[in-house]
């Protein structure tokens, strides 16, 4: 059977359909690969990356079909269905490359020892620090026939590598962790142009969030608020934020914020509106008061599947159709606005010089991304500014809105647990920050629903596919149950979605924890090495969701064993604390919080 007839992913399907007869991860596959005696190439993609869908004209070089069909076993997979996967591929890719991002490419032998790994690699080399698939996979195939020690000492040096940075790293913290996080954070911050990092250009929530954690602590409080402010006014100003209809794209490709990779999705908004929300208890600027609802009804609008859950966002693969969606050109402003048009594009940058380029071909689309050109000082708290500069535009873009909804975009036909729980967790948040009541229903709604159609007999599916359940869930996928549940009840106080919280915790204990900290995914899961991770990409990790809900239900119940659990999760990642705190910043706002409780003071001395 191909993968398209095993697979109920549509991302899967697409990217497998092909020359390429693909397999998909198991143990028969692995099996497979021992009885012939062949290498095995893992690739995993990401259904939200314009690279990974590059990749796919790869396998139609016949040469690259050829060798991956009769010299290797080749597998494909989602990477938001294999996190154990994803993490082991992403491990190496670093170790070897210096650098990892979609797709992910990891070799191994039939005993899972990895012999290279790689992100993006074009079809042919023209760069000898890039190499391309083709010359790989000849360069792979030349070592397992002919240098076959030579390979298997590589592989048993990268696989013991793998294993030691992939275990949990116990350790206890150090005496003023928070220092510690304040330095990394303020050392990563981007000045000029606003955010954490440098391009491509990610709103790192979880880091931002560890920041107003810090600020409200009095840990570098003055340097905080200003990585915080500058960040989030750099989000809304230039092109991460769709001026047009609200919500966030997912990343940018440059450092300064203006080449946005077009399209939105729910997780990806989820994490960043969970700052703005955060950010407004804290300063109370009405902007990020607007940007929430605004989002929110955006998001819902878009995404909503007609059963109280949400698609997890545009399917970016059809490039044509996002970019006539997204962008502009003065012409078709005109037709919309009339005689208004001339201003609009003059205060939003329409037709100027701020033309959006294709990121994989280079090509100037001869259309803008909507930025504006001057706004009122965005961070501070007074609201007349803002009220006049909302009044001057604010038909124009409910116009523009109403107008490109003729040609949106199918949504990607997805329904994520993930993402549907940390959205439905941010509504209920909301609801308490923004004194947005009718929120607190929809959360209820959609959690409610979450739990309804993704568990049967007890057991959490990862997704639903025309509403069928596809895959056991992950890590991940329970943690953001427990923190959605958990939000519920924080603001709305119904004893039912506490006593909710707690069952997902027992749960989750009892599926993924493991030497004292959470697998990624449940023991007798195939993967390439037993997993744990506590760092944060897009969103939070399911660690440190687990041990802030876990300290938040020992607040709210004064049960010792929530604590106690919470503290075991801590300490097995405590070095990595130590030493990547920024990278591990949803757990460190956990750790921050157990020192507190325990009396250990995490404010300025």
């Amino acid at each position: 059977m191909s993968v398209s007839e095993l697979n109920r992913n549509p991302f899967v399907k697409q990217m497998g359909d092909g020359p390429v007869c693909w397999h998909l991860w198991s143990e028969e596959t692995i099996k497979k690969a021992r009885d012939l005696d062949q290498p095995v190439c893992l690739c995993i993609l990401n259904s939200k990356s314009r690279w990974s869908r590059e990749t796919k004209k790869h396998f139609n070089n016949s040469e690259i079909a050829r060798m991956l069909n009769n010299d290797f076993i080749s597998v494909i997979a989602d990477s938001d269905d294999v996190p154990q996967l994803t993490l082991a591929a992403r491990v190496m890719a670093q170790l070897m490359m210096g650098h990892s991002g979609w797709p992910l490419f990891i070799f191994m032998t039939p005993e899972k020892k990895p012999v290279f790994a790689s992100s993006y690699m074009p079809e042919q080399s023209n760069d000898p620090r890039m190499p391309g698939l083709l010359e790989v996979l000849r360069r792979i195939k030349w070592l397992w026939l002919m240098k076959r020690s030579q390979i298997s000492e590589a592989a048993e040096s990268y696989g013991a590598q793998l294993a030691e940075t992939l275990k949990p790293y116990t350790a206890a913290l150090h005496c003023r962790p928070e220092d510690n996080a304040a330095a990394q954070l303020l050392d990563e911050e981007d000045h000029a142009s606003g955010g954490i990092g440098t391009a491509p250009k990610f709103p790192q929530a979880s880091k931002l969030r560890l920041a107003a954690y810090l600020y409200e602590n009095e840990v570098q409080k003055d340097k905080m608020e200003h990585l915080v402010k500058n960040a989030l006014s750099a989000f809304f100003k230039n092109g991460l934020y769709d001026h047009i209809g609200g919500g966030f794209h997912d990343y940018c490709f440059d450092s300064c914020w203006k080449q946005p990779c077009l399209g939105r999705h729910i997780g990806q908004n989820a994490a960043v509106l969970s700052v703005y929300v955060e950010a407004y208890r804290l300063f109370h600027i009405p902007l990020y008061s607007y940007l929430v609802r605004k989002s929110i009804s955006s998001l819902m609008g878009s995404f909503d599947c007609g059963n109280n859950l949400l698609y997890s966002g545009d399917n970016i693969e059809d490039t044509e159709n996002i970019c006539d969606y997204y962008l502009w050109n003065r012409n078709e402003i005109e037709r919309v606005l009339g005689d208004r048009s001339d201003a609009f594009c003059n205060a939003y940058n329409i037709g100027s010089d701020k033309n959006y380029t294709d990121p994989v071909t280079q090509l100037i689309t001869g259309k803008s991304i909507p930025m504006p050109s001057s706004l009122f000082d965005i961070t501070t708290e007074s609201e007349q500014s803002f009220i006049s500069w909302t009044a001057n535009y604010a038909q124009d873009l409910a116009s523009l809105e109403s107008a490109r909804n003729e040609r949106r975009p199918e949504a990607e036909k997805k329904i994520s647990v993930r993402e549907n729980a940390l959205f439905a967790g941010i509504l209920a948040k909301a609801s308490s920050v923004l004194a947005q009541k009718n929120y607190y229903s929809c959360a209820e709604k959609i959690m409610t629903a979450l739990l309804q159609k993704t568990v049967s007999e007890g057991i959490l599916c990862h997704a639903l596919y025309d509403n069928v359940r596809d895959g056991l869930a992950v890590l991940d996928d329970a943690a953001a149950v427990v923190w959605g549940c958990l939000e519920l009840y924080k603001a709305g106080h119904s004893s039912e979605w506490l006593e909710k919280t707690k069952e997902w915790c027992r749960k989750t204990n009892e599926l993924f924890g493991d030497e004292g900290a959470y697998r990624l995914v449940p023991l007798g899961t195939s993967e390439i090495l037993p997993a744990w991770d506590a760092g944060d990409d897009y969103l939070p990790s399911g660690n440190g969701i687990m041990a802030d809900c876990l300290l938040t239900l020992n607040e709210l119940t004064a049960e010792p064993v929530w604590k106690l659990r919470a503290r075991e999760v801590i300490h097995a990642f405590g070095g990595a604390l130590n030493e990547y705190p920024a990278a591990c910043a949803s757990l460190m706002i956990a750790a921050l919080r157990l020192r507190k409780s325990e009396g250990t003071d995490v404010s300025k001395e």
